[in-house]
């Protein structure tokens, strides 16, 4: 479900080595989960990966075996340091609700003891998948995710770790019946609180939209 990617020296070193990101806020990227199109606008001061970063945002991404990621988000001139995925279940099932009976239902289950095992059995597997996928050379620390309410927009979940000190915000969502998530990342020593992580993941979870 979280699906957490986590990025070490080694990658974060990759990246710098690459040079960085280009600015394309404005930009529309478009994406698709379950055969429906769906188009982002690239938040303002934020940019999608290009030229080398491609190459890096894409192995990142793939150490998720249990999340397609449809957008990578970092702050323009950085990489892997405040940065926000689009992402959805790989084995994604169209859910027939309207978003507004769907969140209430997702958070009374992440209230739940069965919740907090799928939370906990989903930040294992992202350890595994990283671990492996890095021969060992990646490891999360991590602390328990917790689930944090849920408004008219998002069930949210709060993950940290020791992973380059990193905190998290899970927003999880339902558009168009398609279920997906908008994680919001910062480094803990940023100052980024986890109410400024809600808000920039709701954020973009709002300007996500059908294609037309």
């Amino acid at each position: 479900m979280f699906g957490i990617i986590k990025k070490g020296i080694a990658l974060a070193a990759l990246a710098l080595a690459a040079g960085g990101v280009s600015a394309k806020e404005g930009a529309l990227h478009g994406f698709t989960v379950a055969d429906k199109d769906f188009t982002l606008p690239v938040p303002e001061g934020y940019c999608l990966p290009s030229g080398a970063t491609v190459a890096v945002a894409d192995m990142v991404a793939s150490l998720d075996s249990l999340n397609l990621t449809h957008a990578t988000l970092d702050r323009c001139g950085s990489f892997g340091v405040d940065y926000i995925h689009v992402k959805s279940p790989r084995q994604a099932q169209i859910i027939p609700l309207p978003r507004a009976a769907f969140l209430p239902l997702m958070a009374k289950t992440l209230e739940g003891e069965m919740g907090k095992r799928l939370m906990d059995e989903a930040m294992k597997k992202a350890g595994r998948d990283i671990a492996e996928g890095t021969d060992n050379a990646v490891t999360i620390d991590r602390n328990a995710p917790r689930f944090d309410g849920h408004d008219d927009v998002c069930a949210y979940g709060i993950v940290s770790g020791k992973v380059q000190s990193e905190a998290g915000v899970v927003c999880m969502t339902l558009l168009a019946e398609r279920f997906m998530t908008v994680n919001a990342y910062a480094h803990a020593d940023s100052g980024t609180t986890e109410a400024q992580l809600k808000a920039r993941a709701r954020a973009v979870a709002l300007t996500i939209a059908e294609a037309r």
